[in-house]
């Protein structure tokens, strides 16, 4: 097709996508990419999941009497959110992902265009949305999308571990009602400090429903207990439908780069207390730490720490395994920052840790729904900006 002259906004229409636009956009974002096949393929594996089955909507501009004629597209899924204020609620907010505009229709604006429009569809049944851009960060401001500072966590495999931390253990310990089950296996390790040892599990796909059902009820429970403020503060539920998906997605990309599936989705204490999940990011080589909780409401600094070491340990040894020569997880609180010193103090030889402001190349950015035409920009504070929430 020839470079277009002289399009026009009353040249294109603006709509949700019907099947067949889905199908076409999906083809033209492929082409895009260095394996357009592989990437077909694991977009089509993703929409059988919860997630996108149930949440996720898609948009497109097109020439106008040309509905096949697809100029840009868009998707974003919705999902449950906590917010804080001058209350406590839920509501719901978006992730939007694969903004695209056709090779040939670029340069003209239309990628702003059809931003607009998303953006009033996805204020009709929800209070915000965010991108995760690695580039255009001015482009996405002057749209209403305000990016957020991160820090990012690096602990670098620089050689095999000194020692083996990680001691296995014969009887691993059970979770709440999951009867007599096989478990996957448990690790002794003794944190920097401390006089007894303490007890990792790793973690299944099947033992995450109930921590995230815990791990939303805990978050949920910190908002209701926050002070009413005139900044609002929001977070992302991690629910199990969130984790699920991304888990999928590098379970795809591990089967068909590596040829092996991923039996270990993360590690927690044996006393439930603390707990991560991880996913395999094998096209860039490293092991993402999607969330840590430290569910324990009366935990100690020092626990915290201690547990951040061993799940730490725990995901070191994971990233090993599959010859990932980094673990990344991102905004690290105090806590979680000692824990990851303690872990390269403990390693100097083997891990290197350290701590930068790119998060990947990722750039975080939030939009607030206005509550009024004109209304001021309020104050967002986005609690709990971690890795789960990338979509």
């Amino acid at each position: 097709m020839a470079q277009p002259m002289g399009l026009t906004l009353d040249d294109v229409v603006f709509d949700e996508a019907t099947p067949e636009q889905q199908r076409i956009a999906l083809g033209l974002r492929a082409e895009a990419c260095p394996a357009p096949d592989g990437f077909i393929e694991r977009e089509r594996h993703l929409t059988q999941h919860e997630l996108t089955q149930s949440s996720r909507r898609q948009w497109v501009l097109y020439l106008k009497g040309y509905p096949r004629q697809i100029i840009a597209s868009c998707e974003a899924t919705r999902q449950k959110i906590f917010v804080s204020d001058d209350s406590a609620r839920e509501a719901y907010g978006y992730t939007i992902r694969h903004v695209f505009t056709t090779p040939v229709w670029r340069r003209l604006g239309m990628a702003a265009y059809l931003l607009r429009y998303v953006k009033e569809r996805m204020d009709e049944d929800s209070e915000c949305s965010v991108f995760f851009s690695d580039s255009g960060r001015e482009y996405y401001t002057g749209l209403g999308w305000l990016p957020y500072q991160g820090k990012q966590a690096n602990l670098i495999l620089l050689s095999l571990p000194q020692s083996r931390p990680l001691t296995p253990v014969e009887s691993p310990t059970q979770f709440p009602e999951e009867g007599s089950r096989s478990r996957a296996p448990s690790f002794s390790y003794r944190p920097t400090g401390l006089v007894d040892a303490v007890t990792v599990d790793l973690l299944r796909i099947e033992d995450l429903p109930w921590l995230c059902k815990q791990d939303n009820y805990q978050l949920g429970a910190r908002f209701k207990n926050m002070s009413p403020s005139k900044k609002t503060h929001v977070a992302f539920a991690p629910t199990y439908a969130r984790l699920e998906w991304q888990l999928a997605r590098a379970e795809f990309d591990a089967v068909r780069m590596t040829g092996r599936t991923i039996p270990y989705k993360g590690a927690k204490t044996a006393n439930s207390r603390s707990w991560l999940y991880w996913a395999h990011d094998i096209p860039a080589k490293k092991l993402r730490i999607l969330r840590i909780v430290h569910g324990a409401e009366r935990q100690t600094a020092a626990q915290r720490i201690a547990d951040t070491q061993v799940l730490l340990e725990a995901a070191l040894a994971e990233a090993k395994d599959w010859g990932l020569p980094r673990v990344v997880l991102w905004n690290p609180d105090e806590d979680i920052v000692t824990g990851c010193k303690a872990v390269g103090n403990r390693n100097t030889a083997s891990v290197k840790v350290v701590f930068d402001q790119q998060m990947g190349g990722c750039v975080p950015s939030l939009r607030w729904k206005p509550s009024e035409p004109g209304e001021l920009g309020r104050m967002i504070e986005w609690e709990d900006n971690y890795g789960y929430c990338l979509p």
